[in-house]
């Protein structure tokens, strides 16, 4: 028990500093991109509890994760405005719409990884 309790301690000061690194490196860098520290460390922590996720948790997360990056895509798309081009618009819905189906599916008892589901030990596209 003493051990859990360190470990509990350990990750709650770290997750504080890693916080605070990434606010850093947003402040100190250019605007995020895929190869930006604060994505690639977002993406290693994200990875990591992930790995330590299983069977229905698992699946939950893919499901989940899935549909709000299909919702980032399409809320950057009104912001840019790229709506404005109608076949963009309804590809972005479609999209959003398509993966939260999916991502239901995968919820089901039985149901296999959902296609196209991110897996973060892969660069996310």
């Amino acid at each position: 028990m003493k051990e859990l309790a360190k470990s509990l301690n350990s990750f709650s000061w770290a997750m504080s500093l890693f916080g605070a690194q990434q606010a850093i490196n947003l402040l100190r860098r250019p605007a995020p991109s895929a190869d930006h520290p604060t994505t690639t460390g977002l993406d290693a922590v994200t990875g990591a509890g992930e790995r330590q996720l299983g069977g229905y948790l698992r699946r939950t997360f893919e499901a989940g994760d899935q549909v709000q990056r299909s919702a980032v895509d399409l809320v950057f798309g009104v912001v840019t405005l790229q709506v404005l081009n109608p076949s963009r618009a309804v590809a972005l819905s479609s999209d959003l719409v398509r993966r939260s189906g999916a991502a239901l599916r995968a919820l089901l008892p039985g149901a296999e990884r959902p296609a196209g589901s991110c897996s973060c030990d892969e660069p996310a596209t």
